[in-house]
């Protein structure tokens, strides 16, 4: 709970992205909701990670292995959309970009394995679980403020 640096960064950088994207023209209402779903599933990991682990972990609380996966669970979707904010089209390409985001988190994962650092096949899981579902929600949007969006 010592650690709020997060918490001052998460407001300059939804204003830096938001800025970014004012200035190249890029700021679409496919954009916005993308940039909303990441900047609050960011704020949602760090309150997670500063206060609800340490409260579970202080009173050996058993919440299915919530607290040990909340980085990998909110924090791939808070890289999926970000990325998808960044870097997204609003086409099929998008599809690649999450596809390579949430291969890139469980090669990170995977990566323990090489080292004397645990594997816990949870927050593997978790990617998985969470890339899933932002798939759906991504396709819910981009179905919706996809193509049709102007730019």
């Amino acid at each position: 709970m010592d650690n709020y640096i997060p918490f001052l960064l998460i407001p300059f950088i939804g204003w830096g992205v938001r800025r970014y994207l004012i200035k190249h023209r890029d700021y679409s209402t496919l954009k916005r909701i993308t940039l909303g779903i990441g900047i609050s599933a960011w704020f949602v990991t760090e309150m997670a990670r500063s206060f609800y682990r340490p409260y579970i972990y202080a009173n050996d609380i058993n919440d299915w292995v919530i607290a040990d996966t909340i980085g990998n669970s909110l924090g791939t979707v808070t890289a999926v959309f970000m990325i998808l904010t960044m870097s997204g089209r609003g086409t099929s390409w998008d599809w690649r970009l999450v596809g390579m985001v949430i291969a890139g988190l469980i090669g990170y994962e995977m990566l323990n394995l090489a080292d004397d650092h645990p594997f816990d096949v949870n927050d593997v899981l978790a990617t998985l679980l969470f890339g899933g579902i932002s798939i759906l929600v991504y396709a819910r949007i981009l179905a919706r403020h996809g193509a049709s969006d102007p730019r």
